[in-house]
């Protein structure tokens, strides 16, 4: 099979511009979503944002442009935000790349790739985190996922021992 019928048998669910959806969204197949929806999203396959969401988004991975986002991402895969791209919320992911702002929790297993007009007001947990020039990142930052640790080259150090008071007993004569 070409990848031409690969992409012809995806369903995508397309949601327009000027569409409001009040209430959850549960699709099997990819979502196109340019309207708002004041609800969770939940698919197993990528979702495409340009439109806004407030509600929770369950995806195998997300892209979005040109959004406004007010919720918690969780994705099996990656996360894209791209540019003019709010998001007020946390993000799980295997990878992140960000040329939008976020604020929230970001707790990615692989790589964080932070772009020169990304403004991230969040604390990072990643295998590792790239950031441009020009990039506003603000907040803490951990390897937790790294394959090497500090702890690898800097010891932790042993507990002091506390010096014990020694009695002379004098002895009687």
């Amino acid at each position: 099979m070409s990848n031409y019928d690969q992409m012809s048998n995806t369903e995508v669910a397309i949601i327009p511009k000027g569409t409001v959806i009040n209430g959850n969204i549960e699709i099997s197949g990819k979502l196109e979503m340019y309207g708002t929806i004041n609800g969770d999203i939940n698919s197993n396959d990528r979702v495409n944002i340009c439109g806004d969401v407030t509600g929770n988004i369950k995806a195998r991975d997300i892209y979005t442009k040109d959004s406004f986002i007010e919720g918690n991402i969780k994705c099996d895969a990656g996360a894209v935000v791209r540019e003019n791209t709010v998001i007020l919320g946390d993000i799980d992911a295997e990878s992140l790349m960000v040329d939008g702002a976020i604020q929230g929790k970001l707790d990615i297993k692989g790589m964080v790739t932070v772009g020169d007009k990304a403004i991230v007001d969040s604390d990072i947990k990643a295998k590792s985190i790239q950031v441009s020039n020009g990039a506003a990142l603000n907040g803490y930052c951990s390897l937790c996922y790294a394959d090497i640790t500090p702890k690898k080259f800097f010891p932790e150090e042993s507990a002091p021992v506390k010096e014990t008071k020694k009695t002379n007993k004098k002895s009687a004569s």
